[in-house]
């Protein structure tokens, strides 16, 4: 079976000797994204570099609601049996960045399958956390806590406490940036080139200066229109111990020679997703 490469390059020809240019200019090619591997970090390993300040690991942990809303009323659903349907968000200068899954029928979520994720939180940045019961029409407020900047006693801490002004009480874990190992780009083959469509803002490569958009010329020395789909992928996921070299074009059209090492990888939430 030949390459994405091959396939490309044959449909090419047959556009052109075919008559079917019209039907490729309709329909565009679409050329997978490629993600070199990136891994969790060992147990105990020492990441280099270490997490930067300004960025932190946030997950809810867990929750404890009072038996009674504040004029008297039992929580829950209008059909439920009275226990409210809880969940809860984190949200950071009035937006919103963080929800967990709703958790039926308890006074003591604990959101097992609840996101979590890096985020990059500055030293001006206001927090607050909403606590929400899931209601079959309109959802209703269980409780609200402004928790305003993350000063350093409580950056240090690795959850806060927080009551709120309902009585409810939510655990918030704020952890250094949790890390993975690897690179830290995607890029995608497009017929003779690869170019750079992903990179995290955390990672060698963005300290190396490889940005989106980037074409990469050579890979280890190598020029990469003479290498397949799968000699690239390999150069990127082979292990080493030594720096990789890099050649990339940028969009203004200089050319630049870098080494990524592969090391520590923080991705934020909106770059990856949850990280455990």
């Amino acid at each position: 079976m030949g390459t994405v490469r091959d396939l490309i390059s044959w449909t090419a020809r047959l556009a052109f000797g075919g008559g079917a240019m019209l039907a490729l200019a309709a329909c565009p090619a679409v050329f997978p994204e490629v993600h070199p591997v990136l891994r969790p970090a060992a147990a105990g390993q020492a990441l280099d570099p270490a997490p930067p300040n300004d960025v932190r690991w946030l997950s809810f942990r867990a929750a404890t609601i009072p038996q009674l809303t504040r004029d008297g009323r039992r929580w829950g659903n209008d059909l439920s049996s009275g226990l409210p349907d809880p969940y809860a968000k984190l949200l950071v200068n009035g937006v919103e960045i963080l929800r967990t899954t709703v958790q039926k029928g308890t006074l003591t979520p604990t959101w097992p399958d609840a996101p979590a994720g890096n985020f990059r939180i500055g030293p001006n940045d206001r927090l607050r956390v909403e606590l929400w019961d899931a209601r079959v029409i309109n959802d209703q407020p269980i409780g609200i806590r402004d928790i305003g900047r993350l000063d350093s006693d409580t950056s240090a801490l690795p959850e806060l406490n927080v009551e709120c002004d309902s009585g409810a009480r939510i655990r918030l874990a704020i952890e250094p940036a949790h890390g993975l190992i690897g690179y830290g780009l995607y890029y995608e083959m497009r017929t003779y080139d690869a170019y750079v469509t992903k990179v995290f803002s955390e990672s060698p490569a963005a300290r190396a200066g490889i940005a989106v958009g980037d074409r990469i010329d050579t890979l280890d020395g190598t020029p990469v229109r003479t290498m397949d789909e799968g000699q690239l992928q390999g150069v990127f996921n082979r292990p080493r111990t030594q720096p990789l070299p890099v050649t990339v074009t940028h969009q203004d059209g200089s050319q630049v020679s870098v080494t990524m090492k592969r090391g520590a990888v923080y991705p934020l939430f909106r770059e990856y997703g949850p990280i455990k």
